[in-house]
């Protein structure tokens, strides 16, 4: 079933899910280029865990869009 045939409370809800997620996403970008390619601050890497724990209750409840950036591309830039 396309997003197009779900009610309307179930379509905002997964837009809302995938949203969430890009959020997320932003977030780790961020605390990646802070705490593992830049200085190597702990909690700014803590924080990445954390989103990424995050980012997958996101997704098992349905909000699963593609990553807006590879991850494994910047841990061989930041060897």
């Amino acid at each position: 079933m396309s997003s197009k045939e779900l009610p309307s409370g179930d379509a905002a809800r997964l837009r809302w899910l995938s949203d969430l997620a890009l959020a997320i996403d932003e977030a780790q970008q961020l605390s990646w280029r802070i705490g593992v390619a830049g200085s190597r601050n702990s909690e700014a890497m803590d924080l990445y865990v954390r989103l990424e724990i995050i980012r997958a209750e996101v997704e098992a409840l349905g909000g699963r869009p593609e990553r807006t950036w590879d991850r494994k591309r910047h841990l061989d830039e930041a060897d």
